[in-house]
């Protein structure tokens, strides 16, 4: 089985595409977001471009595993530096709606040795969510 993401370039139009990250799970999971952003961006464009998850910034030295991205989960690419609007209207009876405004941060990082980003990850995987 292969394991992807679904993945839109801010710049190209946010059209999805899928993209083939690793063949087993594992691997996935310790795939780095450096490593995953090879695959995505030409290599002309890779330090004008950072990846985002669920509005937050990857930072590269970390693994996908780090950040609970699972196979099919949505990566957005955008220039750095770039800033982004959601609008959003909340359920309620007067139709009240909220904006919020997302800048997204340089994606470097101190230095995150894959071995480090795993032991933060597996308690975050044992957690039990039937206690939240």
């Amino acid at each position: 089985m292969s394991f992807q993401v679904v993945f839109s370039d801010e710049r190209q139009g946010l059209e999805r595409r899928r993209v083939s990250v690793a063949n087993s799970e594992e691997e996935f999971r310790n795939t780095t977001v450096q490593e995953l952003k090879r695959k995505l961006i030409p290599e002309d464009q890779l330090e004008d471009t950072i990846l985002i998850y669920r509005f937050d910034t990857l930072k590269k030295n970390r693994t996908l595993g780090f950040y609970g991205i699972e196979h099919e989960d949505h990566i957005y690419a955008v220039p750095r530096g770039s800033t982004y609007t959601v609008t959003s209207t909340l359920c309620s009876s007067a139709g009240h709606s909220s904006t919020r405004t997302y800048t997204y941060e340089d994606d470097d990082d101190e230095v995150l040795p894959r071995t480090r980003s795993m032991e933060i990850m597996i308690p975050m995987q044992q957690t039990d969510p039937s206690k939240f």
